[in-house]
């Protein structure tokens, strides 16, 4: 490996330390050269690297790798996100500028409220900025490199419902063959309502999953990784990602945080709130859902722990929900 990464950077590789990953295929490991310069790799194993991690509508194959594709939009808009020092189909590499090991997980998690408060608002300013730069048009057949792909896939009531019966499967265990059960009828109708309204919000670029662990912290500045399942989606998807965080507890401090956002965006505090409900309950059962599948299926429990926090948030925004209460009983009795 450091053979081929010296033939590949043009300059010798002192060492390389492979990083610990999370949820995805791909693996990480930090790249040491010689002069003291640092690198991540991206390795990405054959026959998954043009694969989204998640489930997407696109219809045609794209030209480029997603993270290639989206990583030059963002740089094209001047979001902070990580250069791509070199890219090697060949070895299924991608070595990216090194934004350091700092997540905003670290600088929030034991922060005083003041600081906490501080940061989660430069990480919803960022959010904005992103948001005002980007447009959002209609999907169209993709035009070629250059085109960026989060605007040629959405977040439809099919890939909604997907999610919602992902959950169903995975954390209650039916799979969806029948017969349904009862439970799974109702269950089935409740969300089907609630993709309705996710589907009828105002709509723009979304990260798709903008939370602590996909913001780095150097210098001083906040970086935006893991994007390459960017899509059109509800405005408020990335500020429930953000602020019902399952690795992070951010409910002391939502209001004054989700009304600060409707002061920087322009979004309608009334409006912005029930679509944060509703958003909450459908992202936040995907989670609980998906924690279980990554432990099952790719034998990862990692995440395990991580279901209850995720679970409670969907129980707090169901309280705001009172016309969802069939929905509330439902997974009271299985959680």
């Amino acid at each position: 490996m450091k053979e081929r990464l010296t033939k590949l950077l043009g300059q010798p590789v002192a060492d390389i330390k492979k990083l610990f990953g999370d949820a995805s295929y791909r693996t990480y490991h930090r790249i040491f050269m010689q002069d003291g310069k640092t690198f991540i790799l991206m390795a990405m194993p054959e026959g998954k690297m043009s694969v989204s991690e998640e489930i997407t509508n696109l219809k045609e194959k794209p030209e480029e790798l997603p993270f290639i594709n989206v990583q030059k939009y963002l740089a094209s808009l001047q979001i902070p996100v990580p250069k791509i020092v070199l890219f090697s189909e060949a070895d299924c590499w991608l070595i990216l500028e090194d934004a350091g090991d700092q997540k905003f997980l670290d600088v929030v998690e034991n922060a005083d409220q003041t600081t906490k408060i501080e940061w989660y608002k430069r990480a919803i300013d960022l959010l904005v900025e992103l948001q005002t730069k980007t447009p959002s048009p209609q999907p169209s057949p993709l035009k070629g490199e250059g085109d960026c792909i989060a605007f040629h896939r959405t977040y439809d009531a099919t890939l909604f419902n997907w999610e919602f019966d992902h959950f169903w499967e995975y954390f209650v265990g039916t799979k969806d063959q029948g017969p349904w059960t009862v439970d799974q009828k109702l269950f089935k109708k409740e969300t089907e309502k609630i993709t309705k309204e996710l589907c009828a919000l105002p709509q723009g670029f979304t990260h798709r999953d903008y939370q602590s662990r996909n913001l780095m912290v150097k210098n001083g500045h906040i970086y935006i990784i893991d994007f390459q399942d960017a899509l059109i989606g509800p405005k408020v998807y990335d500020m429930v990602c953000l602020l019902r965080d399952s690795y992070v507890d951010a409910t002391d401090i939502l209001k004054e945080l989700g009304d600060y956002y409707c002061k920087k965006s322009g979004y309608e505090p009334q409006k912005f709130w029930r679509a944060f409900w509703l958003q909450t309950v459908q992202r936040k059962l995907k989670d609980s859902g998906r924690f279980v599948f990554i432990d099952r299926v790719k034998k990862n429990p990692n995440f395990l722990p991580f279901i209850p926090l995720s679970m409670n948030y969907v129980k707090q925004a169901l309280e705001q929900l009172p016309e969802y209460k069939g929905l509330y009983a439902i997974l009271k009795k299985y959680f």
